[in-house]
């Protein structure tokens, strides 16, 4: 605890001052009733006395003021800067947990109380319309359609299902926090900045803001890069621009036709977003449609799959999985009525093709080709072959354990089907994360809730105990109805370049795939609409005096300056050209916006701050706090530099806004 030392301050003058304030109260009553009893009562002696009275006053009230100045200078050393005397670690905890959100919103107050704002609508959105539904719009995305197959695959099932629960751990506990930043007095209009930037301090408020605005420009990328993901391999591969036939190089050219197609597209939704945004939020019901029809789609698929599995055979020669984009026929030979004639297969091994005279690779030669279902079904006995992991590394040929090979290497081919990245546990907690990130999407519509200390709470946790039970039942059906080698064919090469969800769902692969496409590009169009009006929000507070730029925007009030600086951060994200190389980089910036609400809710909670009265009742400041060491946990897990360079960025952005904002 602080010591101070207060300092009584003399008054020299305090025996003059009864007679000075009876001479100076006469003084003032002969000037209000305008008379001169100078000139009746008072003798001439006594006028000159009084004139003297009066400017001995006069100058008495004046040093006195002066005086008084001082010495309130001085007492205030009770209440000087904490910062000179206090260390700053404890100082910035203190000031963090006793931070008023009275102040922030106080213009808001004068408008009201003045008339100044416009009259609307009294807020009529409910619990499912207003906040579950968009939280589950949100939270559903492209990577449940393009990479959780491929994480179930690779990681096994009991290492995905670690992963999904982990993720989805995280969340909940932030929704918990989130939940009690909502009920802790009235809920402001303008969404989950200004909630959390008036419940934590300009501080932490423009740092998490900061952190959830990159985080969705990022998204947009990713979202984009998705959908051209599903555009280029799935629904229209013969408009690529740049082809090759090598396996790296063919990869190296598809990231080339991802920059081009990516930067058209995200020019093509900044015009859209720029010209009508009002068409965006009319949308944005369809787009939620497309995603739960995938969704059934998909469990109605693995129900189907345990009486009437679908066919989609593959190819493997010995234990290596073949791309059935490369051939047609499954065998080394055909045989015909009149003669036994090499396959397209053999041509693929063997030089000059056409002859079976021909010199073949050695693995060709000493192994056979088989066919086997690549979705046995629910019925069948596959889920014990997906339990464990299957880590590979960059350019190994996707095999099936399960089946005889000889140990003969053979030459590399692009006929085989492997791996384009090298896989791990903390790679793939990464790419997985931004599929449970959109927990704040209900609490951006705080100001059209009836009662948003209620609804936000309710629908955030319900949104997240459905997406969560759909993601862990999805982890397991995947292992229990698709054979390994599938699963970890990121792009359906061996299923003839079909997508591996679609595959299993029902009535038709195109269900989930056009589902999907439509879906992952009305995700980015929301993206793109929601990341501007954050970054106006941020640059219209002046927390950041360099972004106040950014406030402006047509006569309308919709963001132009804020489209344009977001289109140019998801331009960098675009050329990144990979989705798995986009997923670390957005799930840093939602994991530090996510450790820095449970953070500050569990410091206001230990400090017992007398503003910090949260209603909800199953908030515990214990909750925040695993919340926290979850965020960073997954961090580090998912990239540790990455996390690094994240936790400087948001520390610098902290101490801009604390020293200049």
């Amino acid at each position: 605890m602080p010591h101070f030392t207060v300092t009584k301050v003399p008054d020299p003058d305090n025996d003059t001052e009864g007679e000075s304030s009876v001479s100076l109260r006469e003084a003032e009553s002969d000037e209000f009733w305008g008379t001169d009893r100078s000139q009746t009562s008072v003798t001439e002696e006594n006028s000159k006395l009084l004139e003297i009275d009066r400017r001995k006053n006069s100058a008495l009230y004046q040093n006195h003021s002066e005086e008084g100045e001082d010495s309130y200078d001085r007492n205030l050393a009770l209440f000087e800067e904490e910062m000179d005397t206090r260390p700053k670690v404890s100082s910035l905890l203190n000031r963090l947990a006793n931070y008023t959100n009275l102040p922030q919103g106080a213009r808001e107050h004068e408008e009201e109380s003045e008339g100044k704002k416009k009259k609307t609508k009294a807020p009529r959105m409910g619990t499912i319309m207003g906040v579950y539904l968009p939280c589950l719009q949100n939270i559903f995305g492209v990577i449940l359609f393009l990479r959780l197959p491929w994480v179930v695959g690779t990681a096994g099932i009991l290492h995905a299902f670690c992963i999904v629960f982990a993720c989805c751990c995280c969340t909940m506990l932030t929704a918990i926090s989130m939940s009690a930043i909502a009920t802790n007095g009235v809920v402001p209009a303008g969404g989950s900045y200004f909630m959390i930037s008036r419940a934590l301090g300009p501080e932490f408020g423009g740092a998490v803001g900061l952190c959830f605005y990159l985080g969705t420009t990022f998204a947009t990328a990713m979202y984009i890069l998705g959908a051209i993901e599903i555009f280029l391999v799935y629904i229209a591969p013969q408009a690529v621009i740049f082809e090759s036939e090598g396996v790296l190089e063919n990869s190296a050219a598809m990231l080339n036709n991802m920059r081009i197609y990516g930067t058209a597209f995200l020019l093509i939704m900044s015009i859209i977003v720029f010209v009508g945004v009002r068409y965006v939020n009319k949308l944005a019901s369809l787009f939620l449609a497309c995603v739960i029809l995938s969704i059934l789609a998909i469990y109605a698929g693995a129900l189907k799959s345990a009486f009437a599995p679908p066919k989609f055979p593959i190819c493997l020669l010995g234990n290596r999985t073949l791309s059935r984009l490369e051939f047609k026929t499954c065998a080394k030979i055909v045989e015909t009525e009149n003669a036994t004639l090499p396959s397209d297969l053999w041509d693929r091994f063997c030089h000059p093709p056409g002859y079976l005279n021909a010199t073949c690779d050695e693995y060709f030669v000493h192994n056979n080709v088989s066919e086997i279902e690549g979705i046995p079904g629910l019925s069948s006995s596959i889920i014990s072959e997906n339990l464990w992991s299957n880590y590979l590394q960059k350019g190994e040929i996707i095999e099936k354990g399960s089946l005889p090979s000889s140990d003969t290497v053979g030459s590399p081919s692009s006929t085989y089907v492997v791996a384009d990245i090298t896989t791990s546990f903390t790679l793939l907690v990464g790419i997985f994360f931004p599929s449970v990130t959109g927990i704040m999407a209900g609490s951006n519509r705080s100001g059209d809730l009836k009662d948003a200390q209620k609804s936000i709470p309710i629908g955030t946790i319900l949104a997240i105990l459905t997406t969560s039970l759909v993601y862990l039942s999805n982890v397991i059906l995947f292992g229990a109805c698709i054979d390994g080698v599938v699963l970890r064919d990121k792009y359906g090469d061996a299923v003839k370049g079909t997508l591996v969800v679609g595959a299993l769902s029902w009535p038709s692969p195109w269900v989930i795939v056009i589902g999907s496409f439509f879906s992952t590009c009305g995700a980015g169009l929301q993206s793109l609409t929601g990341a501007p009006r954050l970054l106006q929000a941020i640059a219209k507070d002046g927390i950041i005096p360099f972004l106040r730029v950014f406030g402006h925007g047509k006569s309308n009030g919709e963001p132009t300056w804020a489209l344009l600086l977001t289109a140019v951060i998801a331009e960098l994200g675009i050329l990144i050209a990979s989705l798995d190389l986009v997923a670390p980089i957005l799930s840093m910036f939602f994991l530090m916006c996510y450790l820095f609400v449970n953070l500050a809710c569990g410091l206001q909670t230990l400090l017992r701050s007398p503003n910090w009265r949260p209603r909800f009742q199953y908030y515990h400041w214990t909750l925040s706090f695993l919340g926290m060491a979850l965020c960073l946990a997954l961090m580090f897990i998912s990239s540790w530099y990455y996390a690094l360079i994240s936790m400087v960025i948001a520390g610098m952005i902290y101490k801009y806004i604390e020293y200049h904002g």
